[in-house]
Parts: structure tokens; sequence; C-alpha cells
């Protein structure tokens, strides 16, 4: 009987202890799952404090061109829109084809959104034509990447780098982060002899090779933003750890401590020129600024106060697409006017101020506005590009 009572009491313990163990792993779990989720939204509020800053780059450029001083940050938003696209990769793409999803439904996906980011900028172009700002010619050689267009250049990467990756998918799900790192690490190292083999590049090789003057950031060279992109994605969604994230900001810190050598005055013009001949230096301030950007907002999202601020930027950061689509067509309608330095920047952030609100609303109460319309144009262009991925995706 003694025996019999001391195997129920030992079991009665270790009962407790196991369920105590689980109870402790399900509170790590769930707090995973919290500070993931708070991750991921930071990520959408980091996306829109990158939209806002293009659009107030290109508010500057339609309304106040001379005035600069806001430059320096608003030259960040690139860096943060290529970083972000890689990180959108690993969450939405990658990550679904690991849970199951098939390869050509994916690469349906990626389809899609390659003819909405190329018909954009398209569109864009044709816009920038209709009121004078490009003539016909420069028009429909920006839509191809051809020429530079008028605020439509970071829709044309976005569409190469989903074509390219449709292309290497399976390697892509297999190598991740090393694999694009990998290549943008042997552009690096050819870029001399890019240099030496093509000395008056067009803007087409400029734009693709990064070697000459005029288009930055350059795709090959842009390969180190989106790498970066794929190795915090991959950290955030648990796949791999920080060390390359840290690796590569340390590089980057190497780098930008080789700019600073020139003095700071110095180094801060540099970083500006430096995207139209992508220098290294441009991609080691796009990274550093992107972690600074990103880890103040971690540590924003920890005061209560700031929250509905954080809330207002995820919501904008989730209709970037609509922001800087709708924002940049606006813009490019309108035909440029000089006007005084004081009224321009009233008229910028008059500009602004209703592009953000129509962000705020969403797209229920902006299709109320527009009375059904965006909604009846949102599902007959919809079928119409998943026909088109249908097509564009081999079997």
């Amino acid at each position: 009987m003694f025996i019999l009572l001391s195997f129920w009491g030992f079991e009665y313990l270790a009962a407790i202890r196991v369920s105590g163990f689980m109870k402790k792993q399900l509170i790590m779990r769930r707090a995973e799952a919290a500070n993931q989720t708070m991750r991921f939204e930071t990520l959408d509020a980091l996306r829109g404090i990158t939209v806002i800053l293009a659009m107030v780059d290109h508010v500057k450029v339609q309304f106040v061109s001379d005035v600069h001083v806001l430059i320096p940050l608003t030259r960040l938003s690139t860096p943060g829109f290529v970083i972000l696209f890689g990180v959108m990769i690993e969450i939405a793409y990658l990550s679904k084809l690991r849970a199951g999803r098939t390869l050509r439904s994916v690469r349906e996906r990626m389809a899609a959104r390659l003819i909405t980011c190329w018909s954009l900028a398209t569109l864009l172009s044709l816009a920038a034509f209709a009121s004078g700002n490009l003539d016909f010619d420069t028009a429909w050689r920006a839509a191809l990447g051809l020429e530079l267009g008028r605020f439509n250049e970071i829709l044309l990467i976005y569409a190469a780098f989903f074509a390219f990756l449709i292309a290497i998918l399976p390697l892509v799900l297999r190598y991740g982060s090393v694999l694009i790192l990998a290549i943008a690490l042997f552009g690096w190292l050819l870029q001399p002899i890019f240099a030496a083999a093509f000395p008056e590049p067009p803007l087409f090789v400029n734009m693709v090779l990064g070697v000459g003057t005029g288009y930055g950031p350059a795709l090959l060279p842009a390969m180190t933003f989106l790498g970066f992109g794929l190795a915090l994605g991959e950290a955030l969604n648990g796949r791999r750890s920080y060390l390359l994230v840290g690796v590569m900001a340390f590089i980057a810190l190497l780098v930008c401590g080789s700019e600073l050598s020139h003095g700071v005055m110095e180094a801060g013009r540099r970083f500006l020129a430096n995207r139209w001949i992508n220098h290294p230096g441009y991609y080691a301030v796009g990274i550093l600024g992107f972690i600074g950007m990103f880890v103040c907002l971690l540590l924003a999202s920890r005061i209560d106060r700031l929250a509905g601020l954080l809330n207002a930027l995820a919501k904008i950061g989730s209709q970037s697409l609509f922001v800087y689509g709708v924002g940049n067509l606006w813009l490019n309608l309108l035909p440029m006017v000089d006007m005084p330095r004081a009224l321009g920047v009233c008229v910028a952030f008059l500009f602004l101020a209703c592009l953000i609100s129509l962000a705020l609303a969403g797209p229920a109460k902006r299709n109320v506005m527009g009375m059904g319309l965006p909604a009846l144009w949102g599902e007959q262009y919809g079928k119409l590009r998943d026909l088109m991925a249908r097509r564009l995706v081999p079997a």
C-alpha cells in the first residue's frame, strides 16, 4: 500500500511538473507570437514612414524645388522601399511556399504584383506626358526603363525584381537571402570590369549593372538591399538567426566610417551624390538608416502614448501602393508652375494632408466617396490582372 501511494505521489508530482512546464512553454509561445506581431506591425509603420518620405520628396520637386533641408531624410525612402520589398518576399511568398503553397500559385501572385507595378509605372509616365512634364519619347522610354521618368523608378525596380525572382523561385526558396547576397557580392566584385567594358554606358546598362552615372539604385547593386531585406525577413520568421543581418550592419558601419573620413559635411554631400553613381556608401547609409528607423519604431511601440501615431503610420503603410500611386498620379497630372516659396510650402502641406487623410479613411470610405467606382474598377482590373498573371506563368 505504501509503495502504491508513493507511486501515485510521484505520478502526481510529475504531472504537476509537466503541467507547469507546458504552461511555461505556452506563455513563452504566446509572448513570442506577440513579439512577432509587434515586429510585423512595426514593419507596416516603417512602410508608412517610407512612403511619406517618398511623397515629401516628390511634392518638393513639384511645388518647392529650391527647398533642400529634408533631402538627407527623404533619400532614405528608396533604400527603405527595396529593403521592405525583400522582407515582404520572405514573409508573404517564401513562407507560404514552405507552408505548402504550390510553386505555380506563388508565381502567379508574384506575376500579378509585377503587372500592377509595371502598369502603374506606365500610367505615371502617360500622366506626365499628358501634363507636359515629359515629352512623348521620354515618356514611353521611361515606361520601359530606358530613360529616367518622373516618380516611377521604384515601381520599375519592383517589377524587374519580381520577374527575376519568378524565374529563380525554386533556388530562392532553397537558399534564400544567401543566394541574393551572393549575386550582389558578385556584382560588386565585377564593377571594375563593367566600368572598363562600358566607359560610356547607355542608361539601360547603367540601370541594370550600376556603371556610369544617372540611375540609382541600379538593379544589380540593389540586390544588396534586397538580400538584406530577405535576411531580416528570415530572422523575423525564425528561419535564420540575426547573424547575417548583424554582419551586413557591421560592413555598412565600416563603409560609413570610411565615408566620414572625408569629414561630416563632405560625407553628407557624397551621400546625396552617391545614389546616382551607385557608390557603396549609398547602400551602407541606406541599410543603417533603415535599421535606425526600425529600432526607433520598436522602442516607440513600447510607449503607450505613441500607440495612436504608430497605428496611423501602420494604416498608411498597409496602403502604401495607394498613397504612392494616387499621390504621384496627381503630381504628374499637374503642370509645373513657379510660385513663391511660402505659397509652395503651403500647397505642398495641403497636398500631403489630403493624401494622408484619404489613406487613413480606408478603402471602404474612399469607395463611398467615389460612388462605388473604386470597387468596380478594382474588381474588373483584378480579373484582367489575374488572367494575365496566369498567362505569364508557364504550367
